[in-house]
């Protein structure tokens, strides 16, 4: 048996994934030999698909069957074997429309609706994580009485995010004094991360307002812990989970109790994408250290402003999938919300 994998063995590969995720049964070499124009006999397909098999590439479920892709068969097709196809008119069109309509949303919101729209096309189950606030910049704070006491912290960061905190003081702060404030929280703190403001910035803001300690301390420290708490707290949305239901993979009741228990710990599921050079990353449940994800293709996609990470989606099925399809459909996707994404960010900035 030749150990490598000829250009030969890859045309044959790269049918029997072809027809097996367009059928579902087994591929045998009659098949093949019809549908595929290989250009070579049917024991010769035989023959390549005997070694393909050895070569760990396809399974044999029956002895009298066809083949089927292994998890090694589908890497391969994966990463050198798929070529991706042209969306509709139709389906870009839904896209681009879709896209339109989420111009006024924060980003969390963008990221959900984005999940939504990414489950309907492709027909699978999506996780979305909303976008993390450590890394996300400060662009305006507005500090607003309520009441007698009270001032309400309002922060926009450059994720089109906003949070906000009511602020409990002992004294009323005259009107000019709040306002002195609210300037130099903006003319220091404004383009910093959680991460920058460090006690260095603190030190140089309290001096910046020297008889207002324990006021000024108590709106930073009101500013800070409302950043911080909403960058520490992981959200995640999911959508699509009655789509795995029309997969007759998951008719096995105990595959369907699988893809559930991977959705009540969707931490796991989230790759670091921030540490990485790709925007998207297909990944075999038998490539993840989670029993109950070996039956599931894992594909993460991440979105960026100015090359920054601002929420990541899971879109999850079974391994027999259009990946081909699906991949051109993210792509798309992606390339539309980028324009969009930047196009605000560069309107928001000028």
């Amino acid at each position: 048996m030749s150990t490598e994998v000829d250009r030969r063995k890859l045309e044959i590969l790269k049918a029997i994934v072809t027809d097996y995720i367009m059928t579902g049964e087994p591929v045998g070499s009659r098949t093949l030999e019809k549908k595929y124009k290989l250009g070579i006999s049917s024991a010769t397909i035989r023959n390549e698909m005997a070694d393909l098999e050895e070569l760990g590439y396809l399974d044999q479920l029956h002895s009298s069957s066809g083949r089927v892709p292994s998890a090694k068969g589908y890497r391969m097709y994966i990463d050198k074997l798929m070529t991706l196809e042209s969306l509709s008119p139709d389906e870009v069109r839904f896209i681009e429309d879709k896209i339109i309509t989420m111009a006024a949303f924060e980003m969390d919101k963008i990221m959900k609706q984005t999940a939504m729209m990414l489950s309907e096309l492709t027909n699978l189950a999506v996780v979305a994580k909303k976008p993390s606030l450590s890394k996300a910049h400060v662009k305006n704070i507005q500090l607003i009485q309520v009441e007698k006491n009270t001032i309400l912290a309002v922060i926009m960061v450059d994720h089109g995010s906003i949070t906000h905190k009511l602020i409990k003081l002992n004294h009323t702060p005259e009107p000019e004094v709040l306002t002195n404030i609210c300037n130099l929280l903006n003319l220091k703190l404004k383009d910093m991360t959680i991460e920058d403001i460090n006690l260095h910035i603190v030190n140089s803001l309290k001096n910046d307002l020297e008889g207002y300690d324990e006021l000024f301390l108590s709106i930073l420290s009101a500013v800070y812990d409302s950043l911080n708490e909403e960058a520490s707290e992981d959200q995640y949305f999911v959508d699509g989970t009655s789509k795995i239901l029309n997969y007759p993979e998951f008719s096995d009741i105990n595959k369907m109790k699988d893809f559930l228990g991977l959705l009540e710990q969707p931490e796991l599921l989230f790759h670091d994408m921030e540490d990485l050079d790709e925007e998207m990353m297909i990944t075999l449940g038998d490539e993840l250290a989670l029993p109950e994800a070996k039956d599931f293709t894992i594909i993460t996609t991440s979105y960026r402003i100015n090359d920054e990470n601002v929420g990541t989606i899971n879109l999850i099925g079974p391994r027999r999938l259009d990946y081909q399809k699906v991949v051109s459909i993210i792509n798309n996707v992606k390339k539309e919300l980028k324009k969009k994404l930047n196009e605000e960010d560069v309107n928001d900035g000028g």
